[in-house]
């Protein structure tokens, strides 16, 4: 090699010039064409026959030792490395609240200890791969992702988060958070992946009550209007090959209802409007309120005349019309909504409590 050779013709140069002996390893080719380490060494000795100095030397193949060394090194940089890791860990353990995890790979063996005020165990659960389909400490809408993550983890150097419901913490299923982290020896490969599971169930819960009120119209519980234009997008470009229809409906001579009986019963009416709407099509369906007496549908899967039927029914108890039209993919809410108000529009000159179709 090269850059060896011309390293070991600089050493030889230093050293002869103050008669020193030689001691220096070099890469070069072996017998059999592959590169090897070789150890040069050579002594001074004393002859009469010049007056420059006279090395003996010995060239010895040293790759098997060198390979050892190697090895070696990346052995002791590797236990340092795990050495590290089980320090952290155990001073994770030590001042964590929740429970940590470690998981083996190699072994399917889990470890869990936890640290909660009433409950400081560690248990290890051997088989954990099978032992969570037996035992599902993962609940059942999630253990496919849940064991999708841990695969990776097992698989590649990961670090991330999952939020999903278990009853590892006791007390039947609750949302728990997972940090979680692969390690990784000096060849690359998973030999433990480890992390933290903290309950967040409480938060979780208050957080998803705060979306709900701010999602929800506050007299009818059903969805504001942006709410719902923005969910019925959605569910429509989920479904591209299913049929869906949308409706604009507004109650009938609401106005002189108020007048007559007052606002408190306006809004008894309009309450009632809306259960009777979410009893027939809450399912399959999503259902908002623009304000005042004017309320939107949207339905899946159900046949044209199947809506039709439904909201006659609901005509038996509270008069209302209705402008329907079909919602295809690819459509936008705004030419939607307009195309259905027109509808509606034409039911209102025609005459009340009617069901227009187009």
């Amino acid at each position: 090699i090269s850059e060896d050779a011309d390293a070991l013709y600089s050493h030889i140069i230093d050293n002869v010039s103050e008669k020193k002996n030689i001691d220096f390893e070099v890469r070069s080719r072996r017998q059999d064409g592959r590169i090897g380490w070789f150890a040069v060494k050579a002594s001074l000795i004393e002859t009469s026959y010049t007056d420059r100095p006279v090395y003996l030397a010995v060239i010895t193949d040293v790759s098997v030792e060198k390979e050892k060394d190697e090895q070696l090194r990346k052995l002791r940089k590797m236990n340092a490395e795990i050495a590290v890791q089980e320090e952290r860990y155990r001073m994770l353990e030590a001042t964590s609240q929740g429970i940590l995890f470690e998981y083996f790979p190699a072994k399917d063996k889990m470890v869990f200890s936890y640290n909660l005020p009433n409950n400081r165990k560690r248990k290890e659960i051997a088989h954990y791969q099978q032992y969570i389909k037996q035992f599902p400490l993962v609940h059942s809408e999630h253990i496919e992702q849940f064991t999708q993550a841990l695969n990776t983890a097992c698989t590649q150097v990961t670090e991330a988060s999952l939020e999903y419901l278990s009853s590892v913490s006791g007390g039947g299923y609750r949302w728990h958070v997972a940090y979680y982290k692969s390690v990784a020896d000096g060849s690359g490969k998973i030999v433990s992946v480890l992390g933290r599971v903290s309950d967040i169930h409480d938060a979780k819960m208050e957080s998803e009550r705060i979306n709900f009120r701010a999602e929800r119209d506050g007299l009818t519980d059903v969805y504001q209007k942006e709410v719902a234009f923005d969910k019925m997008t959605e569910y429509v470009n989920e479904a591209p090959f299913s049929k869906f229809y949308f409706a604009i409906m507004d109650l009938d001579d609401f106005k002189q209802i108020n007048d007559q009986f007052g606002h408190q019963y306006g809004d008894m009416v309009i309450r009632n409007f809306s259960e009777m709407l979410q009893s027939s099509f809450a399912e399959e369906s999503i259902i908002g309120r623009f304000g005042g007496d004017e309320f939107v549908l949207l339905t899946k899967n159900v046949a044209l005349a199947e809506v039709c039927r439904r909201l006659e029914q609901i005509q038996h108890k509270i008069h209302f019309s209705a402008g329907v039209v079909e919602w295809k993919y690819g459509d936008n809410k705004e030419r939607m909504y307009e195309k259905a108000d027109n509808v509606l529009y034409e039911v209102k000159k025609i005459g009340k409590n009617r069901i227009c179709v187009k």
